[in-house]
């Protein structure tokens, strides 16, 4: 995946769910990163694998993104850069699937967070920041979230990688969008095909994804939000000591 994965699990007395967790997604990394030649998702770009040497994951994986993009109406594509890159969807994806690990290993209040891409769950109240686009050491925002997921979208630390499908070229519109609502996977697509919609995300978000707030940030600073985003920020500031793992995959 390369990128930082973190997991906090206060009620975690030892390191087994969190070994567990972390087992997992590197084997995801080995199986759909579209940066390692010899991954499934690789060998599938290029056309090596025929449809019954796919596995259930990946067919899973191209059905789902497949109506990603009929629901966002083409804003989020995993064919945007000429060949397959489900990215977008597989972050998502991939926290969802390591946090039913955590779950079946009894634990009900945890946060898992994934390259920006955020899963809290339980009674909890999380502190989360969302990361300034001008300068990556301090947070601009920070969030209030109970059972909920925080998905974000820029091209400020990764460079120009977001396509807009439509163009074949860069979306460059914005500096960042961030969305808040239940579902993981759905807050990483809406993230993204907000992103490269641009000027229109905010009502993109606000008027067709039902359950979805947003926050997206525009490249002369100014922020814009749907309706209710603003019952997740936060306004005063806590110490917390979480109970957590960081490692790079």
């Amino acid at each position: 995946m390369g990128t930082g994965v973190t997991i906090d699990i206060p009620e975690a007395k030892n390191s087994r769910v969190f070994t567990d967790v972390f087992n997992y997604l590197k084997m995801v990394d080995r199986r759909f990163s579209t940066y390692k030649k010899d991954s499934e998702v690789s060998r599938y770009a290029r056309g090596e694998l025929k449809w019954w040497q796919r596995s259930r994951d990946l067919r899973h994986i191209i059905n789902a993104v497949k109506d990603a993009e009929v629901a966002t109406d083409g804003a989020f594509s995993a064919w945007a850069a000429g060949t397959f890159e489900p990215s977008g969807y597989v972050k998502g994806w991939s926290i969802e699937q390591a946090s039913k690990i955590i779950e079946k290993a009894g634990f009900d209040t945890y946060c898992i967070s994934i390259g920006g891409d955020i899963n809290a769950r339980g009674e909890k109240v999380w502190k989360i920041g969302i990361q300034d686009p001008k300068d990556k050491k301090r947070s601009f925002v920070t969030l209030n979230i109970k059972d909920r997921a925080v998905a974000t979208s820029g091209n400020y630390v990764r460079g120009a990688h977001i396509i807009n499908p439509k163009t074949g070229q860069p979306a460059d519109g914005l500096s960042s969008v961030t969305v808040v609502g239940p579902n993981i996977i759905d807050a990483d697509v809406l993230a993204t095909a907000a992103f490269v919609l641009g000027d229109f995300a905010i009502n993109f978000i606000g008027g067709q994804a039902k359950g979805y707030e947003a926050l997206a940030v525009h490249k002369n600073g100014r922020i814009e939000i749907t309706r209710e985003f603003e019952r997740y920020i936060s306004y005063k500031r806590q110490k917390s000591q979480p109970n957590y793992e960081t490692r790079i995959i």
